[in-house]
């Protein structure tokens, strides 16, 4: 069963920096709530479209190992990362940025994932739902944050 979680957010910028800032991993641990530890083990720079790339991200005293293929990079609307190895059965993670005007930028996440083993981990989806909607919360108020930071810094 597939399960799909969306997060908006609109962000005081144009879409190329914002885009920008997604694509730079660097800025990856800068958006990473508190409570989860993210090491990038390998990552193909510049991002582009067939990168791949291999996360350690630890969560309580869970550690899983990621491996990700970015599968559409679409300068500067879309990123496109799917889980070739992750705790789900599928994981697939649409960063979208839609121009609003020259000034303001929609911020779209839209992660679409199944659960392994099939009815067993039913009962947890919410679990992992309420989960990722409190990350992505974090991760738009950060990406908010370093954005008018940054914006404010340059008009200084």
């Amino acid at each position: 069963m597939k399960h799909i979680i969306t997060y908006e957010t609109l962000i005081h910028c144009n879409v190329e920096n914002l885009f920008e800032f997604h694509a730079d991993t660097a800025n990856l641990p800068l958006i990473t709530p508190p409570d989860i530890d993210v090491d990038i083990i390998k990552i193909s720079t510049p991002l582009k479209e067939g990168n791949e790339a291999q996360l350690k991200i630890k969560k309580w005293p869970f550690s899983f190992e990621w491996e990700l293929l970015f599968e559409h990079v679409v300068y500067p609307e879309l990123i496109v990362d799917v889980a070739l190895r992750s705790p789900f059965k599928t994981f697939r993670h649409e960063h979208h940025f839609i121009e609003v005007d020259e000034s303001y930028t929609l911020l779209k996440d839209v992660v679409t994932f199944s659960l392994p083993f099939g009815w067993f981990t039913l009962p947890f989806t919410w679990l992992i739902k309420r989960d990722m909607n409190k990350m992505f919360s974090y991760r738009h108020a950060k990406t908010k944050e370093f954005i008018a930071r940054s914006r404010d810094s340059i008009q200084r």
